[in-house]
């Protein structure tokens, strides 16, 4: 059995929407790395600004968001967290709609008092 390729990245960014170029670039830059076609690239870009923008939504500049990009195996894992932001907004059924057709699975919760998301994208690239 090959050991699954893992390899992760963090980042924080202040929680302002012209700041989320950060997390487009490094997304798409992991999935560059995972050989992930143009268009499985681009809406990857999208996906993680969609769930990073409902994040951050309502925050002023003060609050951080925190990023992890992590490739397990073929999928790239992008987790986000506003700590002490409290419950996230509904993300609004145009971009539930998006959001089902661009990844693979993703939530935007509350946990502990902190606003947190979960975007998993697979490649469709053969490796």
């Amino acid at each position: 059995m090959q050991d699954q390729k893992r390899s992760s990245v963090q980042l924080a960014i202040p929680a302002h929407v012209r700041m989320l170029r950060f997390a487009r670039v490094s997304a798409a830059t992991m999935a560059v790395d995972l050989s992930f076609s143009l268009e499985e690239i681009d809406d990857l870009r999208v996906a993680v600004d969609e769930l990073a923008a409902a994040a951050i939504e309502g925050l002023d500049d003060s609050a951080m968001l925190k990023l992890r990009f992590e490739i397990v195996g073929r999928d790239l894992v992008v987790e986000g967290q506003v700590e002490g932001a409290g419950s996230p907004p509904a993300l609004h059924p145009v971009a539930q709609e998006l959001m089902d057709m661009l990844a693979d699975g993703y939530e935007l919760t509350e946990r502990d008092g902190h606003r947190v998301f979960r975007l998993l994208k697979r490649s469709t690239i053969p490796a």
